[in-house]
């Protein structure tokens, strides 16, 4: 089997690049807007151009796949709310493309989503709950599900929220938690935003099991914690032993930034949990996973060995 994944230098192609290496006998073509290094005989890479249709193309047809992963994607919310082109090009024609390219090669896509594709007045939310995006970074989220599951129907869309990893080359979450108390400065954090926060690994995983299940349709893959920003912050803090008293509570509009945000967010994940068998981490087993993740990267890099991320 051939996987392509696009946006090979994103946080969950992170996790998802030696998952599948590890788990399947399949080939990859990593295809990114950075320049990237392979490190394993099954793994061949490509930088394009996202917004050069003639170059995507031409990368996913030189080496025909039977499955597309698009991990590539403007998730910066108040960005996609001030650059509403560069968030739709990003977001939604670029996906178009890709979906135009899947049905040509008979290939699976497999797309990701979010839960600011709802409104947040009452979440958690289904699969089957009716979107309304309140943000426009949610609307291009939206019509990016909307051209997967019209123009490729046998794909799949993955909604997620709040992901955390041990990836350093990313900023999630956590590690801004962490930056800011070891700043010694008061750090403002929401504390009207709920969600159930992913552990990156949790989201691999699952999408190993969509592939090599053939699962279509829309999923939503979340944490088993379903909590304030607030009060994950607080968890962060305590469970590595910081001092917490610096984090400062504040409500979404006080922050006043330049996107409205959906308050009750969070996704429910009965229909994942059931149909691939899988059990999703809470907030203290996916901080104990990244500690773990953090502490052997350090001991491999103390025997000065390389640590390829694949």
């Amino acid at each position: 089997m051939k996987i392509a994944i696009l946006g090979a230098s994103s946080l969950t192609a992170s996790a998802l690049i030696p998952m599948i290496l590890e788990e399947t006998d399949a080939e990859l073509h990593l295809i990114s807007s950075k320049k990237i290094e392979t490190h394993d005989e099954r793994v061949s890479g490509t930088t394009v151009d996202y917004l050069n249709k003639a170059e995507l193309k031409s990368a996913i047809l030189s080496n025909i796949p039977q499955v597309i992963v698009n991990t590539a994607a403007l998730t910066n919310v108040d960005a996609c709310e001030i650059d509403r082109s560069t968030a739709w090009h990003i977001n939604v024609s670029l996906v178009e493309h890709l979906a135009r390219l899947a049905r040509i090669t008979d290939a699976h896509l497999v797309h990701f989503s979010t839960d600011y594709v709802f409104d947040g007045a009452k979440g958690p939310y289904i699969e089957n709950d009716i979107p309304s995006p309140i943000n426009y970074y949610g609307k291009t989220k939206l019509a990016s599900e909307n051209a997967c599951l019209s123009l490729s129907p046998d794909a799949t869309v993955i909604r997620t929220n709040v992901l955390y990893g041990p990836n350093a080359a990313h900023t999630d979450f956590v590690r801004w938690v962490l930056t800011m108390i070891e700043s010694n400065e008061d750090v403002r954090v929401v504390s009207d935003q709920f969600s159930n926060p992913t552990y990156i690994d949790d989201l691999a995983e699952a999408v190993v099991r969509i592939i090599l299940r053939k699962r279509t349709g829309v999923y939503h893959v979340g944490g088993a914690n379903y909590l304030s920003r607030y009060d994950f912050a607080v968890a962060i803090a305590e469970f590595f032993k910081l001092d917490p008293s610096s984090l400062k509570p504040v409500t979404t509009a006080e922050l006043a930034q330049p996107a409205k945000r959906p308050l009750k967010g969070g996704l429910i994940t009965l229909k994942a949990e059931s149909d691939l068998r899988m059990k999703f981490r809470g907030i203290e087993s996916g901080l104990t996973s990244l500690r773990q993740a953090l502490f052997a990267r350090v001991l491999e890099s103390n025997t000065n060995k390389p640590t390829p991320l694949w």
